[in-house]
């Protein structure tokens, strides 16, 4: 009986020293310091040989689908962006007024933005106004994916838009019908610990217009700032 006890009595301490050690296995903490793709550098309070392969327990409280909307991190699922120009131009005979307003909404998939744009444009030479309306749609491909808490995001874009341009009756009267495409590259860097970043872009553009008699076209190139919100 006793040495049953005993028997007993041994177990149940390895069970116990077996659950105090793997508890505090499972406690021991690594501090990620930089990642790239699928490899890391991580600091660990236990020395680590190089090479070598370790099995990590899984916290239940990790998981790959990050609820943006703990409010740990801030949301990036939807972006409303916004630009404009405002130019006056004076000579000794003529003075011209001309502007540009550019709104876009888009979603966005991490690596992939995509979104609807609406671009306003007029030139006013005192003769009455020259107004361009273009409705369309961009793309951008994120070389780093647009996540909390990225600061830098860029890649290549495109921009297409299709629309009219309205003459004033003291020139030509009437309308055409326009397309304008964009192709380029953008940086977007977030302000702060903000959902706002501000966004430069270059690209090379061609735009193409249509009237009842003619059809002409250009290619050329230029560079845009927008201010964009995330959300």
């Amino acid at each position: 009986m006793k040495n049953t006890l005993k028997t007993y009595s041994y177990l149940i301490s390895c069970i116990a020293l077996f659950t105090f050690v793997s508890e505090y296995a499972l406690a021991e903490k690594v501090t990620v310091r930089k990642v790239k793709g699928n490899q890391a550098i991580i600091e660990s309070q236990t020395p680590l040989e190089e090479g070598q392969t370790y099995e990590l327990v899984t916290d239940p409280s990790i998981t790959a689908d990050v609820d943006y909307k703990s409010g740990v991190l801030k949301t990036r699922n939807n972006s409303l962006t916004l630009g404009t120009k405002l130019d006056f131009l004076k000579s000794d005979t003529t003075q011209s007024t001309n502007y540009s307003l550019q709104a876009r909404y888009g979603w966005n998939f991490s690596s992939l933005e995509i979104g609807g744009v609406l671009d306003v444009t007029g030139s006013d030479a005192g003769a009455g106004a020259t107004t361009t309306v273009l409705v369309g749609g961009y793309f951008d491909y994120n070389i780093i994916p647009n996540r909390d808490p990225k600061k830098v995001i860029w890649g290549p874009f495109a921009l297409v838009g299709f629309g009219s341009t309205s003459y004033p009756s003291s020139a030509t009267g009437g309308s055409s019908t326009s397309l304008n495409a964009n192709i380029g590259a953008f940086l977007s860097y977030f302000i702060g610990d903000s959902s706002t970043a501000l966004r430069g872009e270059a690209y090379g553009t061609y735009q193409q217009v249509n009237t009842t008699a003619t059809q002409t076209s250009q290619v050329g190139g230029g560079i845009r700032g927008l201010l964009m919100f995330y959300f």
